[in-house]
C-alpha cells in the first residue's frame, strides 16, 4: 500500500509503503484526525495520521471509512497489478471513497502501547 503527503515524495516522511499484513490498528485521534499504525520487525510501529472533515455529528467518525478502505486495499492483491495507491496527495489518487482526506503525516519508528 502506498501513501504520499503531497510534498513530492522526495524526502523521508513524504511517502510511505506498507505491506498489507503490517496493519496493526486504526484509531480516531481527534474529530478530524485518524491514525493508522503499521507493525515493524522490531517493537516499534510506523504511524500515518490522516486529516479529514469532522463528520462525528452526522454519519460518524471517518475512522470507519478509513478502516474499510485500508482493509479493502489490503485485500486487493489478487485483483491489482502491483501496489495499491491508498492516498497519494501528490497525484490526487484516493482508494475507494478516501477523497475526504486532506492531509497525511508519516511518523517512523514510534513506540505504541496498545494495551492501555
Amino acid at each position: 500500500m502506498y501513501f504520499a503527503d503531497g510534498n513530492g515524495a522526495n524526502l523521508s516522511g513524504e511517502a510511505y509503503v506498507a505491506e498489507a499484513e503490517s496493519v496493526a490498528g486504526i484509531y480516531p485521534v481527534t474529530t478530524i484526525t485518524t491514525a493508522v499504525y503499521f507493525s515493524k520487525s522490531d517493537e516499534t510501529r510506523d504511524k500515518i495520521v490522516f486529516t479529514h472533515d469532522d463528520t462525528t455529528n452526522g454519519v460518524g467518525h471517518r475512522c470507519k471509512d478509513i478502516g474499510r478502505a485500508i482493509a479493502e486495499a489490503a485485500n486487493a492483491g489478487p485483483h491489482t497489478n502491483g501496489m495499491v495507491d491508498v492516498v497519494d496527495l501528490d497525484n490526487k489518487i484516493y482508494y475507494g471513497n478516501l477523497s475526504f482526506v486532506t492531509a497525511l503525516a508519516v511518523t517512523l519508528d514510534t513506540t505504541v502501547d496498545f494495551t492501555s
